[in-house]
């Protein structure tokens, strides 16, 4: 049984979508990529390509600082340097338990964002494309006013 209007699927024996309201149907058409109705808010991959390197900036930062210390070992002698590589490290590695937990939390496959979390800064493109497709921020929920 699936709902049409979600596309959420349900056991045998249920009648109404819990989410909707919807009657249930026995066998769901395929959505059409092309339709108007198309709620972008529930599909990810139609979110605009350039978001996605929204990571770039933070990362570059971090490879240039990282490969600096390689080169130059010296580096590490400077206190402003030490000031910057470290809180950027630590956010970084935040930033990638933070999406972790997100994942576990609220996303249906999880393992891609688990190995999408492995890449450093990638939760700055968590944070401006899924998390707020969640209905929880769309107003559509009962939970956040």
């Amino acid at each position: 049984m699936f709902c049409p209007n979600c596309r959420a699927e349900y056991r045998q024996g249920f009648a109404q979508c819990s989410d909707c309201g919807v009657g249930l149907v026995e066998i769901l058409s395929p959505p059409n990529p092309q339709d108007p109705e198309l709620n972008e808010n529930e599909r990810p991959d139609l979110a605009s390509t350039h978001v996605f390197l929204a990571w770039c900036l933070p990362m570059s930062v971090y490879v240039i600082l990282n490969f600096g210390v390689w080169v130059r070992p010296v580096l590490m002698q400077n206190m402003y340097f030490i000031c910057f590589l470290v809180p950027l490290i630590l956010v970084g590695n935040f930033g990638s338990f933070w999406m972790l937990y997100q994942a576990m939390r609220y996303e249906r496959r999880v393992w891609r964002y688990i190995l999408l979390s492995m890449v450093p800064f990638m939760f700055v493109w968590y944070s401006i494309v899924q998390l707020p497709l969640r209905k929880e921020f769309q107003g559509k929920s009962n939970v956040i006013h």
